[in-house]
């Protein structure tokens, strides 16, 4: 026994010392870096019991007295950056999002974590899902979608009572996205309800997060044996049963020539979702397999559905503490917005400017995306002229950036007008990192943002809110790959 202990250590330093002779080079370069404090072998893994109080804590920690900073585990280093210039550059000049692979049980591979050769067909077949017109047709179902939202918050708002909006919102994005993306609506299908299929995106984010921040549940074998263990097997089954039953009517449905569009429409939901042009699209690009489809389809339900559903939570929330804005942003709606109380025309979608400012200042302050992870596929050059070897992982710090002074007056305070026309000039072009920043940038940015402002202006030309919440503290606030309230989204609703 003391023999194979002895040499497992053995070989563990001779590898770990292999691997520095092969990689002197980047280790030379990455001296120009502060560095957490090194052990031998394991280097900074001790960091690994920062995460426990959570993502947002520990890179608030870890970055305070610096911009940049280096940490190893064991051999590998692993670069923090929180300047908004340097993430610009990492990201225009690195297009693989590197995820370890641990992102395929729960949603697949497709647009948000294919590889860059496969990313770009993805791209190229989810485009059209995404232009103009196909967001005009969107329009229609989230005006729908929003309508059925005003009702839901009638019964809250007679009986005077102040509700966690969560799950009115998230049902409502949810179906939203469902509609647009598959074609279908949750009543419709075989899920229980609504929050069955809430419930598991939620889950999965826990889940992924956990993963990410734990090593040892990073082979594929182990998490797999984790899953099943833990009983979280069924979230994934959960996720992955919605799309796959939905597009495999959609393919029995055109082999079957006695079924039309026409004859399968459905009010409730998208004339033309994205997964019926996917399928359209498979016919020329081979690669696109029901399973491909499906995992593009998952991803844009789960990400699409969590993220617009905290954008509007924090929105609802930051309007109904800062009143006078609340009451700028409901003129601005009774002055572009019709009488017949719809908002599905671009005039009137493009009309609500201040809304919009909102919108993404909420996106700012209360990220979507708390950090970006690349992996670079050669050397990359900082605007210092200091060199990132290639092969070096970073993780871009995109909240922490959100506060750069540099770029934004009074950075830690909610404020719209951080996205006035003039705000928006005297920044550096490209600078604002809401969506991502690169040939990666958020496809579905604008659907997000029309989807958001459609939602609050019927919530608001329909209600006056308030909350008994003074303002939202960083103590209120805890992260997965997402930002979240550990408070809820209090919410009044009194009916104009």
């Amino acid at each position: 026994m003391m023999i194979t202990y002895g040499s497992t250590v053995i070989i563990v330093i001779l590898l770990v010392f292999f691997y520095k002779i092969k990689n002197n080079r980047a280790y030379q370069l990455l001296k120009q870096f502060p560095s957490y404090p090194l052990y031998r072998l394991v280097g900074s893994a001790h960091i690994l019991q920062c995460w426990k109080d959570g993502l947002l804590v520990t890179l608030e920690k870890l970055l305070s007295p610096h911009d940049r900073l280096l940490f190893w585990l064991g051999p590998m280093p692993i670069l923090i950056l929180k300047k908004y210039d340097d993430i610009m550059t990492v990201l225009n000049q690195n297009h693989d999002r590197y995820t370890l692979n641990l992102l395929e049980e729960w949603i697949g591979v497709g647009i948000l974590n294919a590889k860059y050769e496969e990313w770009k067909k993805s791209r190229k077949m989810l485009s059209p899902a995404f232009n103009s017109e196909m967001l005009t047709k969107y329009a229609d179902v989230f005006h729908r979608q929003a309508s059925i939202l005003v009702d839901e918050l009638k019964i809250p708002a007679e009986r005077g009572e102040i509700v966690d909006v969560w799950d009115y919102v998230m049902n409502t994005n949810l179906n939203t996205v469902l509609a647009n993306t598959l074609g279908v609506s949750i009543q419709k299908t075989g899920t229980k309800n609504a929050k069955t299929y809430c419930d598991a995106i939620h889950k999965a984010f826990e889940n992924l997060t956990t993963r990410v921040i734990s090593p040892w549940l990073h082979p594929h074998f182990i998490f797999t044996v984790y899953l099943k263990l833990t009983g979280k097997m069924n979230t994934v089954k959960i996720l992955n049963d919605l799309p796959s039953e939905a597009i495999e009517k959609k393919f029995n449905s055109l082999r079957n020539t006695s079924t039309t569009r026409e004859s399968s429409y459905d009010e409730d939901v998208c004339s033309a979702s994205i997964v019926d042009l996917l399928i359209e699209k498979s016919a020329r690009e081979t690669s696109f397999t029901k399973t491909r489809i499906r995992d593009e389809a998952l991803q844009i339900i789960v990400t699409g559905s969590e993220t617009t559903a905290l954008n509007v939570c924090f929105t609802l929330l930051a309007l109904a503490i800062h009143q006078d804005i609340q009451q700028k942003v409901y003129e601005e709606i009774m002055q572009v917005m019709p009488q017949n109380n719809t908002l599905a025309t671009d005039d009137c979608i493009n009309g609500l400017k201040y809304l919009e400012q909102c919108v993404k200042e909420t996106s700012r302050i209360y990220s979507q995306s708390v950090m970006v992870v690349r992996r670079t596929h050669k050397d990359c050059i900082l605007k210092d002229n200091k060199i990132i070897p290639k092969n070096t992982f970073i993780i871009a710090a995109i909240h922490l950036a959100h506060f750069d002074p540099r770029l934004y007056e009074n950075p830690s305070i909610w404020d719209p007008e951080h996205f006035s026309d003039e705000a928006i000039a005297l920044r550096p072009k490209g600078s604002e990192l809401i969506f991502g920043y690169g040939s990666r940038i958020c496809i579905g940015a604008k659907y997000s943002i029309i989807s958001s402002k459609m939602q609050l202006a019927h919530i608001l030309r329909n209600y006056h809110i308030s909350t008994n919440i003074k303002e939202i503290t960083k103590e209120n606030l805890n992260a997965d790959l997402c930002l979240r309230s550990k408070i809820g989204f209090p919410i009044k609703f009194t009916s104009r």
